[in-house]
């Protein structure tokens, strides 16, 4: 199973359809946040299963804070980042996650891109396509479950 994964695009739909491009053969779409709807309009534009969950500057939006779902063998948690303060570090996050079971966590919130072994599980943070923070290029991320190991990696939107 391939995952795309994409987030914080705060409805600028331009670069999102540069990393719907860069992503090829995807089964599922994880869109972590900021903005909702955009995750819906990717739905209804790739005709893709997208996934994707509210943070913070979805006001007034009805949605999900979190999501947990299986790929393959593995669990995978997707949430925002904002409710475990993931901009000051990754403890909060990892507890919860560790709670639910996961092995495969997917967050955003911090614009910046990430993928790093914690605690025995993934987290893969893709950053942002349209609103990269400090030095960190716009970027987008594909999971390649296909494998005996989980595989993540960030493209660069150009």
């Amino acid at each position: 199973m391939i995952i795309g994964v994409l987030g914080d695009t705060h409805g600028d739909l331009r670069p999102v359809q540069k990393c719907l491009n860069m992503m090829k053969d995807v089964d599922l779409i994880l869109h972590t946040g900021d903005f909702y709807e955009d995750a819906q309009k990717i739905r209804a534009v790739t005709g893709i299963r997208v996934i994707g969950v509210v943070g913070n500057c979805d006001y007034m939006v009805k949605g999900p804070t979190e999501e947990m779902f299986a790929a393959g063998t593995r669990r995978v948690y997707l949430t925002h980042g904002h409710l475990y303060r993931v901009k000051h570090d990754m403890g909060l996050l990892a507890q919860r996650a560790k709670v639910l079971g996961a092995d495969v966590v997917v967050f955003g919130h911090t614009h910046c891109p990430l993928v790093v072994q914690k605690d025995g599980m993934l987290f893969v943070n893709p950053g942002s396509p349209s609103r990269p923070v400090g030095t960190s290029e716009p970027r987008c991320a594909v999971l390649d479950f296909s494998r005996a190991s989980v595989k993540a990696r960030l493209l660069q939107v150009v």
